[in-house]
């Protein structure tokens, strides 16, 4: 196993950012409309993947991503690690159980 790197790094590509224009919407639409006759499959969005697609509805939180941001950098933030664990041993039986 070699330490010293024989191939220089390459740069991560920057992630594109998600169009949320009028005109961007209606192409995404139109592409997600769009049917073929080749196998007779038509492809439909259901009503929840519309909803997501729909400008303004966002799933995240902002104002309280703001103020975990916040806690963090203050060191006022703290976590029950008792119940993370608990969290963690119940999600482990339940997958145990399932299999």
């Amino acid at each position: 196993m070699s330490i010293d790197r024989t191939q220089p790094l390459q740069p991560v590509t920057q992630v594109q950012s998600r169009e949320n224009t009028e005109s961007a919407i209606q192409s995404r639409k139109a592409r997600s409309e769009v049917k073929t006759d080749a196998q007779g499959t038509q492809v439909s969005l259901s009503a929840a993947q519309s909803s997501l697609m729909k400008p303004g509805s966002q799933d995240i939180d902002m104002k309280r991503v703001e103020e975990l941001k916040t806690a963090i950098r203050t060191g006022q933030l703290t976590m029950d690690t008792g119940k993370i664990a608990d969290a963690l041993l119940r999600d482990t039986q339940d997958f145990l159980k399932g299999n």
